[in-house]
């Protein structure tokens, strides 16, 4: 991964600095990660692969040093202790357009899964009515090779049907989801516009 794909994955401009990159990757890591998605198999699969993405991405850009840093790493109290919240408006704002950055990076992948979803759906119904009009021809066909086209067909029926059902619950996940990301970037944008007028 070039430093060019790393800054675009995190929804970043080049010279972004280490906080910069550190908040933009913890932001998307917190929205797309695979525990999110524990109910249902192919997104949580997606989304352990968009995370390997992310942490490569991070690496590029801090030179894998949030990974290999010698230092021992604080525990969970004391590193909450130890972060504290921006507090300029200058700080405000750099941290809200990372994290409205992450969010539409996030909602972009989403929506690419989402349109796939879409298409495969689409597909699977085409499969499934051209597999109904070819029961529909073959139901009174009489001999072997009308048993064998109806049966084919009529299996491939069920089948079309049944994945486009479970296509439909997946594609209401990721719309759910990708109307969560909007609002989290249109949220961080508004607060990142008014820490610029303060």
């Amino acid at each position: 991964m070039t430093r060019e794909e790393a800054l675009s994955l995190l929804g970043l401009q080049p010279g972004a600095s280490r906080s910069e990159i550190l908040v933009a990757h913890r932001e998307l890591a917190q929205m797309l990660h695979p525990d999110k998605f524990e109910d249902n198999a192919k997104l949580r699969d997606r989304a352990e692969q968009q995370m390997r993405r992310i942490n490569e991405a991070r690496d590029v850009l801090i030179g894998g040093s949030a990974k290999t840093s010698s230092r021992p790493r604080p525990s969970k109290g004391s590193r909450q202790q130890s972060r504290t919240a921006p507090s300029t408006p200058g700080e405000i704002r750099m941290v809200a357009e990372a994290r409205a950055h992450a969010a539409e990076t996030a909602r972009l992948t989403v929506v690419a899964h989402l349109r796939t979803q879409r298409e495969r759906r689409r597909s699977m119904l085409t499969m499934a009515v051209i597999a109904a009009v070819v029961t529909f021809f073959f139901m009174r066909v009489r001999g072997s090779f009308g048993t064998l086209v109806f049966s084919i067909a009529s299996m491939v029926l069920v089948w079309g049907v049944v994945d486009a059902f479970i296509l439909s619950s997946s594609i209401r996940v990721l719309e759910k989801r990708a109307r969560d990301l909007l609002h989290t970037r249109d949220a961080a944008l508004e607060i990142a516009r008014q820490a610029a007028e303060l």
